[in-house]
């Protein structure tokens, strides 16, 4: 982002008051975001944790079976909205089963990272890709990337990881979400029981994530 400038003026203390001002929003949103991200992620682990933790209860529980899922997101999504339908509340089961210490989980990533995290298979890669994530500052979208382009198993595979890297830099560098795109992303939205904010009446509504994006 560009040094705020005044129109007006070139005066040199005008122009490092701006820039001070503008320092301390930047600082401040992404305080604000890493917050939202945090919460989101904890609130989503703590879900699975509790309806897997029902689940093993065993005979007690039975006479749920499968039917589970379905009567707790009937519940949920009638008070909360559609981010605690059945399809998200399997995420939130398999998240917490995949990573069922919650110290091994990165709180730098957003949930919208880990939903991504959680449909590759290999062990090693997720948790290489989940550090990576956080290490790089990635944005969803560009985990997204490496993983679709098996980003981890490229550099394994490679004679050259310092090109592979490169090339992984230049296709993901102008990927990187802003706090617009944040407030945009319809799996936070759903989260929050507003699926509809963060758009315009001129803009079309997001897609739900390929499955849906964020």
């Amino acid at each position: 982002m560009s040094h705020l400038k005044p129109d007006n003026t070139q005066d040199p203390q005008m122009v490092s008051l701006l820039g001070s001002l503008g320092e301390l929003i930047r600082e401040a949103r992404q305080k604000v975001l890493r917050a939202v991200d945090t919460v989101q992620v904890q609130t989503c682990w703590q879900i699975g944790r509790h309806i897997v933790e029902f689940e093993q209860e065993g005979a007690r529980r039975a006479a749920y079976g499968k039917q589970l899922l379905s009567t707790l997101a009937k519940v949920l999504t009638s008070e909360f909205g559609k981010g605690f339908d059945e399809r998200n509340l399997r995420y939130m089961r398999d998240f917490y089963q995949t990573f069922p210490i919650w110290n091994a989980v990165r709180s730098e990533l957003s949930w919208t990272h880990y939903r991504r995290l959680l449909r590759v298979d290999n062990d090693n890669a997720r948790h290489w890709y989940m550090n990576e994530s956080a290490l790089q500052n990635w944005s969803s979208r560009a985990l997204e990337r490496q993983i679709n382009t098996l980003y981890y198993e490229r550099l394994l595979a490679s004679r050259d990881r310092v090109a592979v890297k490169q090339e992984a830099a230049i296709n993901i560098q102008q990927m990187n979400a802003s706090p617009r795109d944040f407030i945009r992303d319809p799996v936070l939205l759903e989260f929050l029981g507003l699926p509809n904010a963060g758009l315009s009446k001129e803009e079309p509504h997001a897609e739900p994530d390929r499955e849906r994006d964020a």
